[in-house]
């Protein structure tokens, strides 16, 4: 076995069958105050997958996620100023050794995530949602749980569209540290 190879880490949680409606209300909670899915999935201990998921079952689910991101516009805008003048502070590796830091000024991403929330505002659905977000969450936990199963189909879209997510974060320059060619994790803990 070759010693550069990454060590595969297991999931911290395991993926639940089904996404409760307690769970959907932590995920959009999470949401309106990040605007990040990946980081409300992780509060709400679901996968992405699973929430977009519910996002495709639930009509009353996907305008909730949409006043969710319109409420956390103003936190994205203020991410957004700071990366434009501070820049992100990066470690950079080498044989898996921290050598040095470097700031990088990227802030395309956001740009493309602050226009997708600029067309939310003339979304009246989302607008509306907005406007009760807490109270709309709180009668979402009251409902019925809805079930859904994923079609092989659904399986290989949902796999298409992790690895177009993957693509994207790499061409925008947010590659996480342990995914750096020729750094291995093993070798950083010798």
């Amino acid at each position: 076995m070759s010693k550069n190879l990454p060590a595969i880490i297991p999931p911290t949680h395991a993926v639940p069958q089904q996404f409760s409606r307690e769970a959907q209300a932590s995920f959009l909670d999470a949401l309106s105050d990040w605007g990040n899915v990946r980081a409300a999935a992780r509060a709400a201990e679901v996968s992405r997958t699973t929430a977009y998921r519910m996002r495709r079952a639930c009509p009353r689910f996907r305008a909730l996620w949409d006043a969710a991101l319109l409420l956390a516009r103003p936190k994205v805008e203020e991410e957004l100023a700071d990366r434009a003048l501070n820049g992100v502070e990066e470690t950079v590796f080498y044989h898996g050794e921290e050598v040095a830091t470097r700031r990088r000024y990227d802030a395309r991403l956001l740009l493309a995530h602050l226009g997708r929330l600029d067309r939310l505002t003339e979304d009246s659905e989302a607008c509306e949602g907005a406007r009760d977000f807490y109270g709309a969450v709180e009668a979402l936990t009251q409902e019925p749980e809805i079930e859904f199963r994923r079609t092989p189909g659904e399986l290989a879209t949902e796999e298409r569209e992790e690895q177009r997510s993957a693509a994207a974060e790499r061409e925008a320059g947010f590659l996480r540290q342990d995914s750096v060619p020729g750094v291995s994790d093993e070798a950083g803990m010798r």
